[in-house]
């Protein structure tokens, strides 16, 4: 989505169906309709499984692997494996289609920078491409430390979208900007 430069780019796979304000909200309109088809508990496992497959993914990356190795010897690790499985969470998940959650974000984020967006709105329901379960293959027990890099993996992404989208219109560095509200004080603390 965005390169180290803050500046965003938008790539398509090769294999893919060429990107357009069209094809992104079809790809959104069927997103949405699939919610009416299947159960909250289906949505929440293909998205958990989503994210483990992307953390498998991260875990691959140098970056991911030092994040993984410096987890695995954590109390979280041991304790967050042992609510999963006595949570059956594994089984839960298992056998369910992993949502593509990266590739949905990027383009969720693509369709809002999209110049033609009213006028595609107008010609909605706009009729998606079907790709079914494409290169769903075996699917890998999800595992505690998966979903938590790709809940890493996600938000770090999330984060680096939003503020590349902002960045043309912030104010210079060193800018004063005057807030409306006060911050709450958050009450407690995680590690009490």
């Amino acid at each position: 989505m965005s390169d180290t430069s803050g500046r965003i780019r938008l790539a398509d796979t090769a294999a893919g169906p060429g990107r357009s304000t069209a094809t992104l909200l079809a790809s959104l309109q069927a997103r949405l309709t699939a919610l009416h088809l299947c159960s909250g508990a289906d949505a929440i496992a293909s998205l958990t499984a989503g994210y483990a497959k992307l953390g498998r993914e991260i875990s691959l990356t140098a970056e991911g692997a030092r994040l993984r190795k410096a987890l695995e010897m954590s109390r979280a690790a041991a304790n967050g494996r042992s609510v999963w499985k006595k949570m059956r969470l594994a089984e839960w998940t298992c056998g369910i289609y992993p949502t593509p959650v990266l590739d949905q974000l990027r383009n969720d984020v693509a369709l809002l920078l999209a110049d033609d967006i009213e006028e595609m709105l107008n010609v909605l329901p706009i009729p998606g491409e079907m790709v079914g379960f494409e290169g769903m293959g075996d699917t890998p027990e999800v595992d505690f430390l998966d979903v938590v890099l790709g809940l890493w993996a996600f938000s770090r992404e999330l984060v680096r979208s939003v503020e590349a989208v902002a960045s043309p219109m912030l104010p210079p560095g060193g800018e004063f900007t005057q807030g409306t509200k006060a911050p709450d004080d958050v009450e407690g603390s995680i590690l009490r």
